[in-house]
């Protein structure tokens, strides 16, 4: 089994009581597990886990008795994962991993652990069902197998346009309109303006009417309470 949360999550910072769960787990687990772990001791570590502070992922996912990946859920983690047919067990903390794990689940290659309820039992209740139900292997085998099948190996491409852009002396005919626009007009910077002006303007005229219709309304009462 592999581990390993990415490179803007450290497995180093999580809080020791959730440290302890995840080694209490693995510590009754018979499979060899490599946890990225970003310093160079762990106290209470199995002997089962091997922790180092960086893992070749490609390597490690393409070797073909990995089980199970336990992954933050990135898009690259995700898209290598499948690629290499390998299981998922995704724990999604922040930006579009909830949606990759959601993707992974719904496909039926992965399955998903909050943060908040990992503990011993939900741990390795998801690690067994991914290792001993044979659909989730089946299923991610198959996405495998379609993400592989193209008519152009994915080098051959990224070269092919590499030389295309270089031929025709930067392809500007297929860059988009808004790489040309001033920094003010891709931030929109213009608009807000203008429409705070135009807010500022509203609010301006109607100070102003408000006033008006004081000042005339004093008038008109000052001028019954001389007739009076």
């Amino acid at each position: 089994m592999f581990s390993s949360m990415g490179s803007n999550i450290k497995s180093k910072d999580l809080p020791v009581e959730k440290r302890n769960v995840i080694l209490k787990a693995f510590g009754k687990r018979k499979e060899t597990i490599l946890w990225k772990f970003e310093e160079d001791s762990l106290p209470g570590k199995p002997k089962n886990v091997i922790i180092r502070k960086w893992f070749p992922q490609q390597d490690i996912l393409a070797h073909p008795k990995v089980k199970v990946f336990w992954t933050h859920g990135g898009l690259l983690s995700t898209t290598e994962t499948v690629y290499h047919g390998v299981p998922i067990l995704a724990t999604p903390i922040l930006g579009d991993q909830a949606t990759n794990a959601q993707g992974a689940k719904d496909e039926g290659y992965g399955l998903i652990l909050p943060y908040a309820d990992i503990d011993e039992n939900s741990l390795n209740g998801m690690l067994d069902e991914l290792v001993s139900n044979p659909k989730y292997r089946k299923n991610v085998k198959t996405r495998s197998k379609i993400m592989r099948d193209r008519k152009v190996h994915p080098l051959d491409e990224a070269v092919y346009w590499v030389e295309y852009v270089i031929r025709h002396n930067g392809a500007k005919h297929l860059r988009m309109w808004y790489v040309e626009m001033p920094w003010y007009q891709y931030y929109l910077l213009d608009v807000i303006f203008a429409v705070f002006a135009v807010i500022c303007l509203a609010l301006y005229v109607i100070k102003k009417m408000c006033s008006l219709c004081c000042r005339r309304y004093k008038k008109t009462t000052s001028k019954k309470m001389k007739k009076n």
